[in-house]
């Protein structure tokens, strides 16, 4: 590849990996708030990776405790 065939392939990489970061932003914090709902989390983390045909997606969440079934944040 000349010089600039390899730059507009490593602009179009790194636009990808913003919008993934974006993307991954906006998913941690659905993710979070529906991990609330059923154990006190105090950290979460979300990685993506190239695989096979697409991506991995990995999410790690810290956790002190799980709640009981019917206790999540809404009340009867």
């Amino acid at each position: 590849m000349n010089e600039v065939t390899e730059r507009i392939a490593r602009m179009i990489e790194n636009d990808g990996n913003a919008a993934i970061k974006r993307v991954l932003r906006v998913a941690q914090s659905d993710v979070m708030a529906l991990l609330c709902e059923f154990m006190d989390v105090r950290k979460l983390d979300m990685t993506v990776d190239v695989a096979q045909g697409g991506y991995a997606l990995t999410v790690t969440a810290d956790v002190a405790r799980f709640f009981d079934v019917g206790k999540t944040s809404e009340s009867l």
